[in-house]
This record gives C-alpha cells, structure tokens and sequence, in this order.
C-alpha cells in the first residue's frame, strides 16, 4: 500500500491517494532466493574440502566451516581481505598469486596446483588446490577455491 498526498493546482494538501499493489510474487521471488542461498550454504558446508568464494580483486567473500576448521581461522581474520593478505599472509605465493590472477581475465581454472608450506596454526602441510571462475546474476565473477589437504597422503606415499 502507498499513501499520498493529493495536491491542489495552488499546491494545498486536498486529500490522499492510496495506492495497492499485489507483491505476492515478489514476496515469492525473495523467498525462494533465501532458500536458494540457505540450500546451497548448506551443501557448502557439508563439503569435506576447505573452500573460499573470492571477488575479482581475490577478497574473500566467504569461506566454508571445513577451511575454519582446518587453518584454525575465523570468519572475522578471513572474510573481507584479499586472500594474500590472511593468515600472516601464508597465501602470499608467487606461483597461486599468478593461477588465480589469470582466472577470471583470461577464462582458465586450475587443478591439481600443490603447495607445500609451513601455516601458523597448523604446521608444515601439503595443499592440492584447485579453482574455477563462475558468474552470479547482474554479472558479477567469482572464484571458487577448493582445497585439499593431503599431507597424510603425501607420507603414506613416502612410506
């Protein structure tokens, strides 16, 4: 509903003009955009790899509870920086700064990229990390970064 004022030609207030509007299909359209979102945050949280949501500047969006978990970070020291700059900028590698630079300019993903690296909660550790452009509505890149840690793997390897 919208209320209005009604004006004279001599512009004295002569009344109101009440406006309906139906807005059950955008009441609709909201609710079934958060469902969306809630479903796939739900699926991105079940997911066993660490995942990151980066914008085209490679700041983190957000991040899945499997990447909290297993580099013992919040969502605060994370979400909103670039991704060189969390973790004592521990992401800071010239080799993952020029993969994911390329991603969203020139069209490419990557996987299978292994870094080994020493992280400040968690110690020595061997990451597989593999990552792809996608677009959302209103055209707006994004990149997924999958990570794996399998530095267990790496040793049964070793044995």
């Amino acid at each position: 509903m919208r209320i209005l004022p009604y004006r004279t030609v001599e512009n004295v207030i002569d009344g109101v003009v009440i406006s309906f509007i139906d807005i059950t299909e955008t009441k609709r359209a909201e609710l079934s955009e958060q469902d969306t979102r809630i479903y796939a945050q739900s699926i991105v949280d079940t997911v066993r790899e660490a995942l990151l949501i980066l914008d085209k500047d490679l700041r983190v969006i957000s991040a899945n509870r499997s990447f909290y978990l297993l580099f013992k970070v919040s969502p605060e020291e994370t979400e909103n920086r670039l991704i060189y700059d969390i973790g004592n900028r521990q992401w800071d590698i010239p080799k993952l700064r020029e993969l994911l630079e390329g991603i969203i300019p020139k069209n490419t993903e990557f996987n299978d990229f292994e870094i080994e690296h020493e992280f400040p909660h968690i110690g020595r550790r061997t990451m597989m990390l593999n990552a792809r452009r996608f677009s959302q509505a209103g055209g707006k890149d994004k990149i997924l970064l999958a990570i794996e840690d399998i530095t267990e793997r790496e040793r049964d390897e070793q044995k």
